[in-house]
């Protein structure tokens, strides 16, 4: 079952590599208190998610929450293959090369708009991860981050690589779990 919610954790941070790798590529950086920030909304919009999904679970019979659970990560899935077409936005707003504590607000936001639809697919299905998924959330999201800046800085004297493609392994990755979800 941790196998299950690491990859859940895993496709819902994985996209924040290429944000990193686009501030890398302009060497933008993230302070600690921007970093703090963004776990903390990680952390919490994550467990809320969760607590709406199992909320909706406990109100609607469990073959209907399966599905719908299931179908939500694969809709989710999708959309976010779908936005894999768009280059991130930079959250840079004064345009300092740092991402400082307010910007890292609308960053993290952004950032975990993805945890907090698979936190309800997953809470919805019955999924009782409110302790965990959360945590690896924000984990994966911090260090996803700050590898993809270490490798946008690498790639600037390399090649310019699509951070797109970060975006499109996650899509995936969420809709092969929407699928087991329905047979599970």
């Amino acid at each position: 079952m941790l196998i299950k919610y690491s990859l859940l954790a895993l496709s819902t941070s994985i996209d924040s590599i290429g944000i990193g790798i686009a501030y890398g590529l302009r060497n933008i950086k993230i302070s600690r208190r921007a970093t703090v920030i963004l776990f903390a909304i990680a952390l919490i919009v994550s467990t809320l998610a969760i607590a709406i999904g199992n909320i909706i679970h406990q109100i609607l019979p469990g073959n209907i929450t399966s599905w719908l659970g299931g179908g939500f990560l694969v809709l989710m899935g999708i959309i976010l293959l779908l936005q894999s077409m768009k280059e991130p936005n930079s959250y840079d707003v004064d345009n300092s090369k740092q991402i400082d504590s307010k910007e890292a607000i609308s960053l993290g936001i952004a950032l975990s708009l993805d945890s907090f639809s698979i936190g309800i697919g997953t809470g919805v299905v019955g999924e009782n991860i409110i302790w965990i998924f959360p945590i690896l959330v924000a984990i994966f999201q911090i260090v996803f981050l700050k590898l993809g800046g270490l490798i946008g800085n690498k790639l600037t004297k390399i090649s310019h690589l699509p951070s797109s493609i970060w975006n499109i392994l996650a899509a995936i990755l969420l809709i092969i779990i929407g699928i087991v979800s329905f047979f599970s």
